[in-house]
């Protein structure tokens, strides 16, 4: 068991490093093409500011969180006998999702999307290590699919260019980090072995809310049926998980 163990971990490890590559790779390109267009091109309206500054910024923290702060991560790729700390790797794949939560100029979607899905596999393994310990892998199990699915409902701030743009943009950028901090906060209990109940009703809220706002608010440029969708898929499994797991207590 120790050496499927073994194996396991270091899986886990490969593909979130696997993640941060990617990811990072296609933020960076973004920023590089933006400053070789021109320098002026990073400021261009308050949307391009922030936008460019906040995935900048991600950018810098998630190299310094990896070369810094994470160096039982980088030992567990060669190592089987290290463990990453989980808790730190959850909170710098948070700190580098909130850059790629926020479109800039030249952003490539489907690359992303293979980022994200390396750190799905990532969080699936992890649970496949931990249900033959767990006391109801049921749970263990639906809590995986609940945070998912949950993850898909985290919208991607994109610039508007209506009346209230400025009141939408606070509002995308609120909702951001809001749900990448309740995300990153989820898997970080996933990853270190307490993902046995993520069914949080301050999340679901807090998506519900806020994507429905922002569908509303840019109703007339465009609707975002894919947050909208998972959004309402993440109150469903919400709902049907806390029924089911209310009759296994009994």
């Amino acid at each position: 068991m120790a050496k499927s163990d073994n194996k396991l971990s270091k899986a886990i490890s490969w593909l979130t490093l696997i993640y941060f590559i990617i990811l990072f790779g296609e933020r960076m390109q973004s920023i590089i093409r933006i400053v070789t267009v021109g320098a002026s091109e990073f400021f261009t309206t308050g949307f391009d500011t922030f936008a460019n500054i906040t995935v900048s910024a991600s950018l810098t923290a998630t190299l310094v969180m990896l070369l810094f702060f994470n160096r039982r991560f980088w030992q567990s790729l060669t190592n089987g006998s290290v463990r990453a700390d989980y808790s730190m790797m959850s909170i710098t794949a948070g700190v580098a999702l909130i850059g790629g939560m926020i479109h800039t100029e030249f952003t490539i979607a489907p690359i992303q999307f293979a980022a994200y899905g390396a750190l799905i596999a990532a969080m699936v393994i992890r649970t496949a290590e931990l249900a033959p310990g767990a006391r109801d892998k049921f749970k263990l199990w639906y809590s995986l699919a609940f945070l998912t699915v949950f993850s898909m409902a985290i919208p991607v701030m994109y610039h508007s260019y209506a009346g209230i743009a400025t009141i939408y943009h606070f509002i995308a950028a609120m909702t951001v980090f809001t749900l990448v901090g309740c995300f990153m906060v989820l898997m970080r209990r996933l990853f270190t072995g307490n993902g046995e109940d993520l069914l949080s009703l301050q999340t679901v809220m807090a998506t519900v809310v806020l994507d429905a706002v922002l569908i509303v608010m840019r109703r007339d440029e465009e609707i975002n049926w894919f947050a909208l969708i998972f959004a309402a898929l993440t109150l469903l499994i919400f709902i049907v998980g806390r029924i089911a797991f209310r009759i296994r207590s009994k």
